[in-house]
């Protein structure tokens, strides 16, 4: 007999089915199944298997996304994307025009990125440049438009996206959120990775 542990081809378990479990359910029907508990174990594992597909092909962007977005404006001062970061909890928000497409995203690494004149680095490594400069190294930079410091194009997603698409997007392009658009790019809301993670163990339940 195979541990509970065993998984299917989708990577989640198998929900510990075994041969006991698969022999107590067939004895509590009340009509005659010729089926062996191998053969209603492959059953079940082709069932859920397809289950899954169907479910990460059935569930769209729109299904899961925040539609609460916390945005900023090309023109908006740092100080400004800043505040909206802080108070809205995130570390990084799309970029949108007056029409609403998104034109870009900021994120904490951007911001870090442009404090320490274009080169990559960490918190740590800001502290490091403020203490050694006598002077905190926002101040040279909180007046740039949000334009001057954002990421542009941005990564965006239509919001009838699947599941399986805004995973596998997620895992090959490490990044932590995906504004969510229109046909033509106007934002409608925002995914973030535990929405997607969420949403995937909703197949486990």
């Amino acid at each position: 007999m195979k541990k509970d542990t065993e998984r299917n081809g989708t990577g989640l378990p198998v929900a510990g089915l075994t041969d006991a479990d698969v022999m107590e359910a067939m004895k509590s029907l009340s009509s005659y199944i010729d089926i062996t508990p191998g053969d209603f174990k492959e059953l079940y594992r082709i069932a859920f298997r397809l289950a899954v597909e169907r479910f990460t092909r059935s569930v769209k962007a729109r299904d899961i996304m925040n539609e609460k977005v916390v945005k900023v404006s090309p023109e908006d001062r740092l100080e400004d994307v800043v505040l909206a970061m802080s108070e809205g909890g995130v570390s990084g928000v799309p970029v949108a025009g007056t029409d609403g497409k998104v034109v870009g995203v900021i994120s904490e690494k951007d911001i870090i990125r442009r404090m320490l004149g274009g080169r990559s680095g960490s918190l740590m490594t800001m502290m490091a440049g403020c203490l050694r400069a006598g002077g905190c190294m926002c101040t040279r930079v909180r007046d740039l438009p949000a334009r001057e410091i954002m990421t542009s194009p941005a990564l965006t997603v239509r919001d009838d996206a699947t599941l399986a698409e805004l995973a596998d997007l997620l895992a090959g392009r490490q990044v932590n959120r995906l504004p969510v658009t229109d046909l033509e790019g106007r934002l409608l809301g925002i995914l973030a990775r535990s929405d997607i993670v969420n949403a995937m163990m909703r197949i486990r339940s």
